[in-house]
């Protein structure tokens, strides 16, 4: 395999291959992802984005050229993604590209994070995008309600979303997207989709290292009718990608970070017009598929509840606590509020989290011995391969 820095980002994509229109080179993988990051970024000041008929969309350039720091994305990285929006917007192949339907919820009472925007491309297609999960707590506990809950809020509004967009857009073909939790929400709401908008306009879903479903999901005829469609990539060490079960395909793909950091979709690795794809998870991949897979089939449903409720209850701290930066910024403050929380929880809470974060180490001890058994084996025959050489 080639070495890392031989390899593109999506910025050198734009360098390389910008100059050639969606006629002449078909909508493909990197440009999913593209549409994909550019939905993190903070649309809230841009009124003129939320209408949802396509005849009011803005060309992706009037939108970045009014961009500031304070419309920088809302998601979980550190990195700024509006400079991938402006270049994007100066190429042949995406200036032509308008953006409609933004559409942004956050419902403590719901237990809801949401966030959506769709793409009119020049192939007469539209893209419908979801972003990622962000810095609320509320988003998060969503993504724990998940490993539990037969639908959350946001994926039964994403089903609801691309079917209006759909509607809307009734003579293009659809396409659907999502990075991180933005993932799950698109193939939950391809899955979900009414049947005459799945089967007449659906052409491709794609699932940028987000979560799995239920196995219950997985063994319906609505999952199999989108099945064939269903694109799913996650880097080689990643942990986010394999949470819950994925019944496709994955594609394992490569990225210029390293363990968990790969699931920065800025790092992931890029060839001509297609990520660079791996033959199977690394071992640090492999390791953490089995530690999460078996930590979160010990628990019941019922379990998965009570230790999410427990958790957020604690995490929550009175309310002095909405987002992870109250966590961060809070310093000492904050982490004496998360103390005192726990301390004053009931038995039963205490005692729910004690028991799933033991099962947790529990099973990291295992899996790390079973791998450093592994590593002395292989030493081992290729100690033993040498000697049999040198005679």
């Amino acid at each position: 395999m080639a070495e890392k820095n031989e390899h593109g980002t999506v910025f050198d994509y734009l360098r390389w291959r910008g100059d050639l229109t969606f006629a002449q080179d078909g909508f493909n993988e990197v440009d999913n992802l593209i549409l994909c990051i550019i939905c993190y970024l903070n649309f809230h000041r841009f009124d003129e984005l939320r209408s949802k008929d396509p005849n009011n969309a803005v060309k992706i350039g009037d939108i970045s050229r009014r961009m500031t720091e304070k419309d920088e994305q809302l998601g979980l990285s550190w990195l700024e993604y509006i400079p991938l929006m402006e270049q994007a917007a100066k190429t042949k192949r995406f200036e032509d590209v308008a953006l409609f339907g933004f559409e942004d919820e956050h419902d403590e009472d719901k237990e809801m994070q949401f966030q959506a925007l769709s793409f009119l491309l020049p192939d007469d297609s539209v893209f419908v995008s979801y972003m990622g999960t962000d810095t609320s707590l509320v988003g998060w506990k969503e993504n724990f309600n998940m490993s539990f809950l037969e639908a959350v809020p946001a994926q039964e509004r994403a089903v609801a979303y691309a079917e209006e967009i759909a509607r809307a857009c009734s003579k293009r073909m659809l396409r659907i997207g999502g990075h991180s939790k933005g993932g799950n929400l698109a193939a939950w709401a391809a899955i979900h989709l009414a049947p005459e908008i799945r089967d007449g306009q659906l052409t491709a879903v794609y699932n940028n290292d987000g979560p799995g479903f239920c196995s219950g999901v997985l063994d319906t005829e609505a999952y199999q009718a989108v099945a064939s469609r269903l694109q799913t990539y996650i880097p080689e060490s990643s942990i986010v990608g394999v949470l819950l079960e994925h019944a496709e395909d994955y594609e394992v793909i490569d990225s210029t970070n390293r363990a968990v950091l790969q699931h920065e979709p800025l790092s992931w690795s890029v060839e001509a017009n297609h990520f660079v794809h791996l033959g199977q998870r690394s071992q640090l991949g492999q390791l953490s598929d089995g530690v999460l897979q078996e930590w979160v089939g010990s628990m019941t449903a019922q379990e998965r509840q009570e230790f999410t409720d427990a958790l957020f209850t604690i995490f929550s701290a009175d309310n002095k606590i909405r987002t992870l930066d109250d966590l961060r910024t809070g310093g000492l403050a904050s982490r004496a509020a998360l103390l005192r929380s726990y301390i004053g929880a009931d038995e039963k809470k205490k005692k729910i989290i004690n028991e799933i974060f033991h099962r947790l180490a529990v099973d990291v001890r295992e899996e790390l011995r079973k791998a450093t058994e592994e590593e002395l084996k292989n030493a081992k025959e290729t100690i033993a391969g040498w000697h049999k050489q040198e005679k």
